[in-house]
């Protein structure tokens, strides 16, 4: 499993250009196999600050999401109203973490 979180920072006075554009974003990515859930959050502290959690079964369905149609054609057009450069955080479990070191480890031997 791989957890994402994107935040993007929208000018404020565009807000309302991109609504609809990130609704047909969720709409679509959550019919996506491989999506186990795709949420849109919106900072109470910061008008313009959106943020999405996404969780994919694992990095091929997150890689096939970025290359969808709808994800090429619409995150252009959000993109066009942002104030400063997106973020994204990608984790792993806490699990899956120490079972990559404990792999390392073992091939180190």
């Amino acid at each position: 499993m791989l957890k994402l979180i994107a935040e993007d920072f929208i000018q404020v006075d565009q807000i309302d250009e991109v609504l609809p554009l990130y609704q047909e974003l969720i709409d679509k990515t959550r019919q996506e196999p491989g999506c186990i859930s795709y949420v849109l959050f919106h900072d109470l502290k910061e008008p313009g600050h959106f943020v999405f959690i996404e969780e994919w079964i694992d990095r091929a369905a997150l890689d096939a999401h970025v290359q969808s149609e709808h994800f090429q054609r619409l995150v252009p057009l959000i993109d066009q109203y942002i104030c400063k450069n997106p973020v994204f955080t990608h984790l792993q479990t806490f699990e899956s973490f120490q079972q990559t070191r404990l792999n390392a480890h073992v091939l180190k031997e």
